[in-house]
């Protein structure tokens, strides 16, 4: 996350006042009761949205147990519902329909043996499992592992179908062996009428894979991906660490040679300290979730209202939030985020989110940036090319998590930046704060022309402790750019690295 200058330091998890968020959770639930008796325009209670918010969040900053969050709003459904009964048209919602439809879903451990399912609503980026990797303790599955760049184009062709898949880069751990890939495909026009352009026309079964001793390997795509973006291509089974290359030949085509030999010495980095409390790193990750969500406004960056759904109650219930952080003890009353998060709602005309303190004179320069981009009224410069750059740079540990950045391909008119996090992080459980947090991280690059982009998590691909997961830059890039700077950051501290980049176009 970015750093807070001047913040007060604020006791940790194990400091927290857990009596003090679960008196003011019974408490805004007896006040949202006496002043919210009339019909609503959302399902449940009225009044559900703003109690789901506030729970989801202590919840998430573990200042209340997710059972005890449940019991409360299950308490409040059960009131106000008794206090309706006679006077809403048609059937209620009973208790079991309002929970089962997603609107309780708080971070938890799983139950053993209980299904793990996302509600559609708040589902959470696209997550696919991997293929399993080789049989292993977890210390073989958290090992460090293997990375190279590899910026190689293979062309195929099949029949009446032919492209190019691009290698960005070649990352084995002890999840197993995948190459980070793009393609094309192209096709004739009556095929493309007939939506036959897709991943599975790839004839990967027919690409022979050899390394240097002579051994065969093959390739096998990763379900759910798409034409537009890279994606995983596992290599099986994996091959031996001590390699030095691997052979890629696509069906009648001469062979492409990957170097697996080490790329060099460790990209430089520089660590600092953030000191972020529970509460304000969860502000924070709100605040950039909500900027990331500023290409959907008009142009020129204004919104019209609020956004709709779950989002718009989250923004709604800013105030809120930040009350009850407070009341845990998670979140000082001298913390400078609430007013630099009333200053970002203000710039983007988003009224009614009942942040008490008054707006900061001064914001990140990343969120200036952004705000920069989507407020100004000129046209974008012309698109950036379709390419991609092949990277593998490993970052040093966050928060118990290890990032890999794996790749940087733009296509289409949107960029997206692959990385490889590797630690003990939660499973995925989607809430009504419209964040993962089971990626509780901020990453942001700058690019040489000056400009910030913030990455937002698209897709996840989980295998045990290693999540191979593609970033979506906002906004994207739209030139060629020679290098980035990577802000990577969480709540103990933040690392900057600078990357050069060396683009790669495909016919």
């Amino acid at each position: 996350m970015l750093p807070v200058p001047g913040a007060p330091a604020v006791a940790d998890t194990e400091d927290m006042d857990r009596e003090g968020a679960e008196t003011y959770l019974r408490l805004l639930a007896e006040t949202v009761m006496r002043g919210s008796l009339t019909a609503a325009a959302e399902p449940g209670p009225p009044g559900t949205s703003r109690m789901m918010v506030v729970g989801h969040a202590l919840t998430a900053v573990g200042a209340l147990d997710p059972d005890v969050t449940e019991e409360i709003l299950a308490d409040f459904w059960l009131a106000v519902s008794i206090r309706q009964r006679h006077g809403e048209p048609g059937q209620p919602l009973t208790a079991a329909q309002w929970l089962s439809q997603g609107r309780a879903i708080l971070p938890r451990k799983p139950r053993p043996g209980a299904p793990q399912t996302a509600p559609p609503e708040t589902a959470p980026p696209e997550t696919a499992p991997l293929e399993p990797g080789p049989p292993g303790d977890d210390a073989d599955q958290e090992r460090a592992g293997r990375f190279v760049p590899v910026g190689l184009t293979v062309p195929f062709r099949s029949g009446a179908i032919n492209g190019e898949l691009c290698l960005m880069s070649f990352a084995q751990t002890g999840a197993g062996a995948r190459f980070v890939a793009a393609w094309g495909v192209h096709t004739s026009s009556l095929e493309l009428q007939l939506g036959f352009q897709h991943p599975g026309l790839i004839p990967f079964d027919e690409f022979t894979v050899t390394d240097d001793r002579g051994a065969r390997y093959r390739l096998d795509h990763t379900p759910g991906g798409d034409l537009e973006w890279p994606n995983l291509i596992g290599l099986s089974p994996a091959p031996p660490e001590n390699i030095r290359w691997l052979d890629v030949a696509p069906p009648y085509r001469q062979a492409v040679r990957v170097d697996l030999r080490p790329a060099g010495d460790a990209v430089p980095a520089s660590i600092s300290d953030t000191k972020l409390s529970p509460g304000e790193h969860l502000l924070l990750m709100l605040a950039e979730r909500l900027l990331t969500w500023t290409p959907g406004f008009p142009r020129g960056g204004r919104a019209a209202g609020p956004p709709a759904g779950p989002w718009g109650a989250m923004t709604a219930g800013f105030g809120d939030i930040i009350a009850a952080l407070e009341a845990a003890d998670v979140l000082s009353p001298l913390s400078p985020v609430p007013a630099r998060l009333a200053t970002l709602c203000a710039s983007l005309d988003l009224n009614g989110h009942g942040i008490a303190v008054p707006p900061a004179d001064d914001l990140p320069e990343p969120w200036l940036s952004l705000l920069a981009h989507y407020q100004r009224r000129k046209p974008d410069p012309a698109q950036l090319r379709d390419g991609y750059a092949a990277l593998a740079a490993s970052l040093p540990e966050l928060d118990g998590i290890r990032l890999t950045l794996l790749g940087l391909q733009h296509t289409q008119g949107s960029s997206a930046l692959h990385v490889l996090a590797q630690g003990r992080t939660p499973e995925p459980r989607p809430g009504p704060l419209d964040i993962d947090l089971s990626f509780p991280l901020s990453i942001w690059l700058r690019d040489s022309g000056g400009r910030w982009h913030a990455a937002r998590q698209d897709r996840c691909h989980r295998a045990g402790p290693e999540s191979a997961i593609r970033l979506r830059l906002v906004p994207p890039l739209t030139r060629p750019v020679d290098w980035v700077e990577v802000l990577a950051g969480g709540r103990s501290a933040e690392v900057r690295a600078t990357l050069p980049l060396h683009w790669r176009y495909p016919s």
